[in-house]
């Protein structure tokens, strides 16, 4: 997937439109899979809250993906939390 980064402001948000598909290091024409989610977004969020910092995340998915992301991305945040809390 290839994206752009809608809006950023440091140490606060983060936004990226998804825009389509890669392979091979080299974007794709647009498919019918890749019409279903381009223009998504995944957004980011962080504040501070009970001195320390709450990242929020509220992102697009297809009802077809929405299981994947509820089982994997959970995982991935523990990583990212790992990672800011050396």
């Amino acid at each position: 997937m290839f994206s752009m980064i809608a809006k950023k402001i440091p140490n606060e948000y983060m936004s990226f439109k998804h825009l389509g598909e890669m392979k091979g290091g080299e974007e794709q024409p647009e498919s019918e899979v890749s019409k279903q989610w381009s223009g998504a977004m995944e957004n980011y969020t962080l504040r501070e809250k009970d001195g320390g910092t709450e990242l929020m995340v509220k992102m697009d998915v297809t009802d077809e993906h929405e299981q994947y992301f509820r089982d994997t991305f959970p995982k991935a945040l523990e990583i990212v939390k790992s990672l800011a809390e050396r």
